[in-house]
């Protein structure tokens, strides 16, 4: 009952923030945020188990005759991204609270978060895909409303439909796409699903039914020809930005690629299309953040181009390369919330986003620069950073993965990483370094620990996850198959 209980704590909360508002803004956060946390310590009280290697179900019959049971499980990846979804939500929730104007409801922003942080759970945690769609819906929806909170913004407006539309049109896709796997298995169960990898890549409906969930996940996740939706998100607030499109929407495509690797993956198809749509995703994405001029876009098309790096690895079908997608998963969850975080400052205290307008920041917000400058040499890859070891295992993965010819893998995602280096460095350079200037907008300073608060967090975290030991898991090999 504790999985089942964890999924709808976000729902109940939501209910919360609509009331306690009027307690005052405190209040409303506070209430907000111990939900969240308690949802939190109620799964960290299973990592224990998980750890050790069971797997933890909670099994609810709801609508048997039709196969619709809320039955849950967690095992490693569950655990990952649950941790993820709640402990960055959390981060989230302290920060929307001194990010947010006095004029914008912060009831109805808590709302729609808590909404969407239930919906996200509740994908990563079910058991039965016909849950597991219904939560996939529900995110789309409540991103909906968090993407167009600003109702005033012409373009917080349009952004906040065309997401709807690109992940719910792949959504349906990925609905019959489900049906299908189910059939062919004679289950709705994901757990029984994966354990049937020779019947459904034996079957004939396996062609139709991966593309139809690639396209579910492809949507989600912002790869080509799909990408252009996520930058159009960046008229949110910067809260929603650092959590839908570093730790959660944008993750979900990447976690139902890793949960159904283990009976998609290997195959010559999955192969082409995923480490090609990955491979050209990341490369693209990367040359279009480098001329960006506004933080945030370039941050939207940055992101776009680690998702594809992501997409990329699990595309491979090897274990090594599939356990280096779940630890960059987790390395760019860091960075990247931290640096949009770290816009959402500037754009506080300085009024703009223009890297044209800003420059020799380091001077006035010293606090920020400095979390900047961590979460940006993460990003490019610098060492001793957690971005320096994801991005290196990756570049290996690469050079051994035979695609066209046994050296094109290889020197496109080194073309894709070092163009990484570049837009970090231009994040940097134009908002921080350089002379301090005599016409911002607004003469910024660092702000209280409200704000900087979480960012800080996540930038420690960069630092830390950099500097653990660590060793290769257990079956790790530099073999690869040749499609």
């Amino acid at each position: 009952m504790s999985l089942a209980l964890i999924a709808a704590l976000p729902f109940l909360g939501a209910l919360l923030p609509g009331l306690m508002i009027r307690a005052g803004r405190d209040a409303c956060a506070a209430v907000t945020g111990s939900v969240t946390l308690l949802a939190l310590v109620l799964l960290a009280l299973q990592a224990p188990a998980v750890l050790s290697g069971e797997v933890v179900q909670t099994r609810i019959e709801w609508l048997p005759a039709l196969g619709l049971n809320a039955n849950f499980f967690l095992d490693g990846l569950g655990l990952l991204f649950a941790g993820l979804i709640l402990g960055i939500g959390l981060l989230i929730i302290l920060y929307a609270r001194f990010y947010l104007a006095k004029s914008d409801p912060m009831g109805q922003f808590y709302t729609y978060l808590m909404l969407f942080q239930g919906a996200m759970v509740g994908i990563v945690l079910s058991d039965n895909i016909l849950l597991l769609l219904i939560f996939w819906e529900l995110t789309s929806l409540s991103s909906f409303l968090l993407i167009g909170y600003w109702k005033h913004l012409p373009e917080g407006r349009q952004g906040a439909r065309m997401a709807l539309a690109v992940t719910g049109g792949g959504g349906l896709c990925l609905i019959a796409g489900m049906l299908i796997l189910g059939g062919i298995v004679g289950s709705y169960d994901l757990t029984v699903i994966l354990e049937n990898k020779d019947l459904i890549q034996a079957s004939d409906w396996y062609l139709p039914a991966l593309i139809l969930i690639l396209l579910g996940a492809f949507t989600k996740s912002a790869q080509f020809p799909f990408h252009f939706w996520l930058p159009h998100a960046m008229a949110a607030p910067t809260p929603v930005s650092a959590y839908l499109h570093s730790a959660t929407m944008v993750k979900a495509g990447l976690f139902l690629l890793a949960r159904l690797w283990p009976v998609l993956a290997g195959t010559p198809e999955w192969f082409w299309i995923v480490s090609t749509a990955g491979l050209v995703t990341m490369v693209m994405a990367a040359k279009i953040a480098l001329f960006k001029d506004d933080l945030k876009a370039l941050l939207a098309f940055s992101t776009v181009s680690h998702l594809g790096l992501i997409t990329m690895l699990l595309g491979f079908g090897t274990k090594a390369a599939a356990t280096v997608a779940v630890f960059h998963i987790i390395n760019h969850a860091t960075f990247k919330a931290a640096l949009f975080m770290t816009a959402g400052i500037v754009d506080h205290e300085a009024h703009t986003r223009d890297l044209r307008r800003l420059g020799g920041l380091r001077h006035l917000m010293p606090i920020t620069f400095t979390i900047a400058l961590l979460a940006s040499l993460s990003m490019a890859g610098i060492p001793p950073l957690n971005g320096f070891l994801s991005k290196e295992l990756m570049l290996e993965e690469a050079a051994h993965t035979v695609w066209i010819t046994p050296w094109a893998m290889g020197v496109l995602a080194t073309i894709g990483a070092l163009f990484s280096v570049a837009y970090s460095f231009r994040f940097l350079a134009h908002g921080f370094l350089g002379p301090q200037r005599d016409d911002y907008p607004h003469m910024p300073h660092d702000p209280g620990p409200g704000l900087w608060g979480a960012p800080a967090l996540l930038a420690a975290l960069v630092v830390l996850i950099g500097f653990s030991p660590c060793s290769p898991p257990p079956g790790w090999s530099m073999s690869r198959p040749v499609p």
